[in-house]
């Protein structure tokens, strides 16, 4: 990614100049740059490239073909603006917020059999009477992965004890925040939500009940139905109705009895914290600067400085922000290959869909957006949703409807895997270099891009793998 970054910098700031120069007649007789023609590739374009046209201050009458090119002229590492500079090349190992807690371990088998859907689990652990109500048993593997509230334990003395876990799966979460446009909760504090499941029932701390109909385990929310605004105070549940066990584990499980009000302290670089069974390991990014040359080469003279003031206008400023698409590793990138169809579309048309996946997060963009607001005021996002279905080899089902203004004349594409930033851009100088006797005239910009790099590239897991969304064999307890 801290290569790619380079190139997605680029191709931003070719949109950008795009933007301020494909436009359509404004008049009959003044136009600005004619909309068949690409001034960085020179080619003529077949079909009509659509924008608006933000600035009417500048009137570029019949610019003339000037050519566009933008290149990456240097990168240093950013010490002198104040931006934080880390301990470069080590990984940091820190407690992940919303995993499952670590707590004292009371007693841990691996002979755990859940033979019928419902509460029960039975085992022959020698020291079953460690294990009182009150007390969590954490699942590690099977088909009932998660940690769940002992409720209560009936001792045989055949040995095949039987543990029944309770239908309240968190209590006494902490204060919440609410959307009431998406109706989403979110918890204040870490709460370890992988156990939770869509359909299991949210009652908030004056006893109204709500279904869960989303859940977001890593960002520690959850979407509920209903129309009322929930209790945000602390003291809600959740809970499942019916079945906490909702299949049959007849292969021996493994499992722990730990004390959820002996939680285990670790240090870390935030300090003393109660520690976490899963822990991320991540490499502080670096602060980068990096400069780019946009240079524009023309045959007029007049043209020439047209085109000149509009890039002084727009960019004059001393700093604005440049939207950039940020690929990744994982990312996958097609051209559209057909228009969405008149009224917007879920289904996209590109060449290959092999390397999409269902559940793959996209964006679709062009040459000429995501850019400024029509409004002037802030910055537009890309369309983004995510894949629900792949047709064929050369269709892609989104969940949201894309708006046929994505065209293929304007090279519109889909990516996935990506992540939208807004990044510091600044206006640093302009030279110009006219060579009136050949009748030709350059003119280069220079602008400073802030940015952050991985020096590691991307983050992996350290430290305990209990993480009961993964198989983790005897071995490992």
């Amino acid at each position: 990614m801290s290569r790619r970054i380079f190139q997605d910098i680029e191709e931003a700031i070719a949109r950008e100049v795009r933007r301020i120069t494909f436009h359509s007649a404004r008049t009959l007789d003044k136009s600005v740059l004619q909309d068949t023609y690409d001034p960085f590739t020179g080619e003529v374009i077949q079909a009509p490239i659509e924008a608006n046209f933000y600035d009417s201050s500048a009137d570029a009458n019949h610019i003339q073909y000037p050519s566009f090119f933008v290149r990456l002229m240097k990168t240093r590492e950013d010490r002198f603006t104040g931006r934080v500079v880390p301990e470069y090349g080590k990984w940091i190992v820190a407690p992940v917020a919303n995993s499952p807690g670590a707590y004292e371990i009371v007693v841990s088998s691996s002979d755990a059999l859940i033979t019928a859907t419902g509460n029960d689990l039975t085992t022959t652990i020698f020291q079953i009477k460690k294990v009182v109500p009150g007390l969590l048993i954490r699942l590690l593997n099977g088909n009932n992965k998660g940690t769940y509230i002992v409720d209560s334990v009936t001792v045989s003395n055949t040995g095949d004890h039987t543990i029944t876990v309770s239908n309240t799966l968190l209590q006494d979460l902490p204060a919440t925040l609410f959307d009431t446009g998406t109706r989403t909760v979110k918890f204040q504090s870490g709460v370890d939500l992988s156990t939770v499941k869509v359909g299991d029932v949210y009652i908030d701390a004056s006893s109204n009940t709500f279904n869960i109909t989303t859940v977001n385990s890593s960002n520690g929310s959850i979407v509920i139905d209903g129309s009322t605004v929930p209790d945000l105070t602390s003291g809600s549940i959740i809970s499942r109705s019916g079945n906490v066990f909702t299949n049959t584990d007849v292969t021996s499980v493994s499992y722990l009895v730990m004390d959820p009000s002996k939680p285990v302290q670790t240090s870390t670089t935030c300090g003393v914290v109660d520690g976490k069974t899963e822990m991320a390991g991540f490499s502080p990014q670096i602060p980068i600067d990096a400069y780019y040359l946009v240079r524009i080469d023309s045959k007029e003279r007049q043209d020439h400085i047209d085109v000149l003031n509009r890039m002084w206008e727009e960019f004059n400023p001393p700093r604005t922000a440049l939207p950039v698409i940020k690929r990744s590793s994982l990312s996958a990138e097609q051209q559209l290959t057909v228009d969405i169809a008149t009224g917007g579309s879920n289904i996209v048309t590109i060449k290959d869909n092999t390397n999409f996946q269902s559940g793959d997060p996209v964006f679709i963009f062009d040459d000429l957006t995501p850019t400024k607001s029509v409004s002037g005021e802030g910055f537009m996002r890309p369309f983004e949703s995510k894949v629900v279905g792949k047709i064929s080899t050369n269709q892609l089902q989104l969940a949201d409807v894309v708006p046929d203004t994505y065209k293929i004349a304007n090279t519109a594409r889909i990516v996935s895997n990506a992540e939208f930033a807004l990044l510091m851009f600044h206006f640093v100088d302009h030279v110009t270099k006219d060579v009136e006797g050949s009748q030709y005239w350059v003119h280069e910009f220079t602008f400073w891009v802030q940015l952050f790099v991985d020096r590691l590239e991307t983050p992996r897991d350290l430290g305990p793998i209990t993480n009961i969304d993964s198989s983790v064999e005897t071995d490992d307890l």
